[in-house]
């Protein structure tokens, strides 16, 4: 697995404004919201393991994250007020997505 351009130094969820903010080393920030998140959820369930079973998430605008916790030093493990919690989001994906 290749590694992001940058690492977390703080990683934050705020729930009354429903965004994710992430401090880069590189003194980047990243601020991506929850719907953001949880419609472009890298699990199998939500992408797939071909592109024609990539399912169309939708009516999650008022979707909240209730948990965030590390997975290892490469990613983040997300916990959504819908009961979702599959999606592994590496720093590598994080990073990209805020370009």
């Amino acid at each position: 697995m290749s590694q992001p351009n940058a690492m977390p130094t703080a990683i934050r969820s705020i729930a009354k404004t429903g965004v994710l903010e992430i401090d880069w080393d590189d003194d980047s920030q990243s601020v991506l919201s929850h719907e953001y998140l949880r419609v472009t959820c890298p699990c199998a369930d939500c992408t797939g393991h071909t592109p024609d079973q990539a399912k169309v998430i939708v009516g999650k605008q008022d979707v909240r994250a209730t948990l965030v916790e590390l997975v290892g030093n490469y990613a983040i493990r997300i916990v959504f007020d819908d009961g979702h919690s599959t999606g592994i989001y590496t720093f590598e994906k994080l990073y990209r997505d805020m370009k």
